[in-house]
């Protein structure tokens, strides 16, 4: 594969220096789908805010799929040697750039998409969008994710819990009221007990993230409010998770688990294209839940790649190597040859 090479780092720096936190990411989208009408005349941003973009033609087609949001929460953007860090340089701008690259640089015999989405932190709502309609769709998929560079092909489900409850409050000195607060974590104790929760990936596991209480310090609340994180392991499903809730307890917007076979054609090409540049592969189960889940539906050949180590996603610390992010770009391409070769 030849074509202009495109500069990792500098393309990085200038991505982390865009805050772009999920139903935030306009300027970063703007300016991507700038950098991409440089090398593209098929580019645009549809009514989601994705930026996608066309090269080649015909079969096969081949979707690079990425997200442009990140948690909230800006961080300083440093770069020292070959490391830069920044909120989102791992998940998801240091794949972002791999994918970008790859796309940019690719000479594709066949449909090459690159796919830059809106919301994967929230309700992935960009990906919804694409599910709906756009681009052709895809004989392969790519999702651009930390993984170490290992081959991803299984994801847990997701759901969002709330716990909310109420009461009518009283003075903290009194010993004649309940506490909401002792009732909050009550429920969250009963929810961990009915799902089974244990630190296993099999296993469901529930993880609290945001707790709301009270008005004053020597007031008991009359309002309380926890937000759970329950992920869900494969061979079980939303439909398990709603039917072991308990009635103060609800939840929302609720992601089934996610496996493709991990010898499909996707895994296997960027796993003989590791091979080829003389990187062991490794295979990936992840623990979490992504777009991956989504896209599945169009294609089981599907696989998750990119740089960056997941243990420091959504960190203070998140830091990646830019050759680590060249490195994977060369995976991608080798890979993508292959894919184009075998139609």
């Amino acid at each position: 594969m030849s074509g202009s090479r495109v500069p990792a780092g500098e393309l990085l720096e200038r991505a982390l220096r865009m805050y772009s936190p999920s139903h935030g990411e306009r300027e970063f989208a703007s300016w991507l789908l700038g950098v991409v009408k440089q090398h593209a005349s098929d580019a645009w941003m549809d009514e989601a805010g994705n930026v996608i973009a066309i090269r080649g033609g015909g079969a096969p087609v081949v979707w690079l799929h990425a997200h442009m949001d990140t948690v909230p929460g800006p961080l300083p953007v440093r770069r020292e040697g070959d490391v830069i860090w920044g909120r989102g340089a791992v998940d998801d701008k240091g794949p972002l750039v791999t994918y970008l690259k790859t796309f940019l640089e690719s000479e594709p015999r066949g449909t090459l998409v690159l796919a830059l989405v809106t919301a994967e932190e929230d309700d992935s709502a960009g990906t919804a969008a694409l599910l709906r309609g756009g681009p052709p769709r895809p004989d392969y998929v790519y999702v651009g994710e930390p993984t170490s560079l290992r081959v991803a092909y299984a994801y847990r489900g997701s759901a969002r819990v709330y716990i909310e409850l109420v009461s009518r409050g009283g003075h903290s000195s009194s010993p004649i009221h309940g506490n909401v607060v002792e009732e909050l974590f009550a429920v969250y104790q009963e929810i961990k007990g009915a799902l089974g929760h244990a630190g296993r990936y099999d296993a469901f596991t529930v993880m609290p993230t945001v707790v709301s209480c009270g008005e004053a310090p020597n007031k008991i609340p009359t309002k309380c409010m926890m937000v759970l994180d329950v992920r869900i392991p494969h061979g079980r499903t939303c439909g398990d998770l709603l039917a072991a809730l308990p009635p103060r307890a609800r939840a929302v917007s609720c992601v089934e688990p996610a496996e493709a076979p991990p010898t499909n054609p996707a895994a296997r090409a960027l796993v003989r294209a590791l091979l080829r540049l003389g990187i062991e592969p490794r295979l990936s189960k992840k623990w979490g839940t992504s777009d991956f889940n989504l896209l599945i539906s169009l294609t089981r050949s599907i696989a998750a790649f990119g740089p960056g180590d997941p243990r420091l996603a959504h960190t203070e610390d998140e830091r990646i190597s830019v050759s680590e992010v060249e490195l994977a770009a060369r995976v991608l391409e080798h890979a993508l040859e292959e894919l184009f070769a075998r139609g």
